[in-house]
């Protein structure tokens, strides 16, 4: 294994030379070894202003907060205040979505292992105020189900937003501050945040939208609502997103030695609970569950406002890395960088931008054509000539946020006609694509960026 102080010089060259390559206009990479921390910057916070991107610089952190919150989950059930396999609904009264059995069926483990069967991406705003979590709670009495509970697994924002309310009614405090005090300020993270009040004492990173090629522009859009802050409202500096990953490594403690979870808490979140839809893939509480090699990798993703962050912690070799960019072409920055990383540094391959197109002669993907539905998401499936192509038709709150169509070539992984590889024309990311159903009659689902959609014709 390399030491990192000899590393860091390699890790500098790294980050400028893809973040040069990609056009990426602001980007750093934290690598946490052992004991020891490197830090890389590049590039400027935000292309209106020119402020350059340093090791202090906040980017929002997006869906890596759902490992915050659950964490604190954790915490609330290690003093008795929540219990993960009891009814959310037994725990917090004002819980009701449309589905009567699933409303008295859902526990918290379901929330955080994204099982819940909860329509996943309910992003409604319902303002600024401490009050944002209960008044989106009450929007959800008439949201309806992607699946089952506990039948099947769908990326799910939604379950995060009913997990930081069942925080804020245990705790007696809201989601912002229950953050504050139970988790980044024991863990010496004062520059992790949720406010944009609190945002404004730092520099920060804005997002930038960009597709691969183009110059970045400036967002108009700056962050997520309040009432989004449990499933991805984080903002913070590299340095301390690994000192949140090294607390999980070294069994709940912090640097200063204060115990924030019980080891055996910490070791049941990185334990699987669900299959995940892509092949060598789990989800535990919070962490989705990867192998590096013979190493288990815990992993988490994030999608902002012209913003993409990555987490990778590997517990037996006392190991993470971070990379976080303020444009969608950092996505593929993050893929290539993590890659190379791993590489030098544990010499192991991380399978972060897909794999092997299979070359199959004569198969027929005509059941694989069709239209796939999810909340303010529809997918529409053909076969015009070997490989499918689906093309994605958002709507409602994804429409309004600025998600738009996309037409998606597809290539197959595997022989089943399973398991597919695209290219997202807006970040230029592989992403895998992954159908289920028998392979000699109709598919029954598709699930794209980890989310289910259900045949509808």
């Amino acid at each position: 294994m390399v030491a990192l102080s000899s590393y860091r010089t390699r890790l500098d060259g790294l980050l400028a030379e893809l973040a040069g390559e990609l056009r990426v206009p602001g980007a750093a990479c934290g690598v946490l070894l052992g004991d020891e921390l490197a830090v890389a910057t590049s590039g400027v916070a935000n292309v209106a202003t020119g402020v350059p991107v340093t090791p202090a610089t906040l980017f929002q952190i997006g869906s890596i907060t759902k490992l915050y919150t659950a964490t604190l989950v954790q915490q609330a059930q290690a003093a008795g205040v929540v219990s993960l396999d009891e009814p959310v609904r037994a725990q917090l009264q004002e819980f009701m979505v449309a589905d009567p059995g699933a409303t008295i069926e859902i526990t918290p483990r379901h929330l955080l292992t994204h099982t819940s069967g909860i329509e996943g991406d309910h992003l409604v705003d319902t303002g600024w105020n401490a009050d944002a979590l209960q008044r989106y709670l009450a929007t959800l009495v008439g949201l309806g189900q992607i699946h089952p509970t506990d039948e099947s697994f769908s990326f799910c924002n939604t379950g995060y937003g009913v997990a930081g309310r069942l925080l804020e009614v245990a705790t007696g405090e809201h989601f912002d501050r229950v953050l504050r005090r139970r988790l980044t300020r024991p863990l010496g993270c004062r520059a992790t945040l949720t406010l944009p009040q609190h945002a404004l004492l730092h520099s920060v990173a804005v997002g930038h939208a960009q597709t691969p090629g183009t110059d970045p522009v400036r967002q108009g859009r700056w962050t997520l609502t309040r009432s989004n802050g449990p499933m991805g409202g984080i903002m913070a500096p590299p340095g301390e997103l690994l000192a949140f990953a090294r607390m999980h490594l070294d069994w709940g403690q912090a640097a200063d030695g204060t115990d924030l979870l019980p080891p055996a808490d910490v070791e049941a979140m990185q334990q699987p609970h669900a299959e995940s839809h892509v092949p060598g893939e789990e989800q535990a509480l919070g962490w989705t569950v990867r192998r590096w090699g013979d190493d288990v990798c815990l992993a988490q993703d994030a999608d902002t406002f012209g913003q993409r962050a990555f987490l990778r912690v590997v517990p037996a070799r006392r190991m993470a890395v971070c990379v976080l960019a303020n444009s969608p072409t950092g996505g593929v920055l993050g893929q290539q960088l993590i890659e190379r990383v791993a590489a030098d540094l544990l010499d192991a391959p991380t399978g972060e931008s897909g794999g092997a197109v299979v070359e199959i002669a004569g198969e027929s993907y005509g059941g694989h054509a069709g239209v796939y539905d999810r909340l303010h998401h529809r997918i529409t499936v053909t076969v015009p000539e070997r490989s499918p192509v689906l093309v994605t038709e958002p709507s409602g709150i994804l429409y309004a946020l600025g998600i738009r169509e996309a037409e998606l070539p597809l290539f197959p992984l595997d022989h089943e006609g399973r398991v597919f590889v695209t290219t997202d024309p807006m970040s230029g990311m592989q992403e895998l694509v992954v159908f289920t159903g028998p392979a000699g009659g109709p598919r029954t689902a598709v699930y794209l960026g980890g989310r289910l959609h259900r045949r509808v014709g």
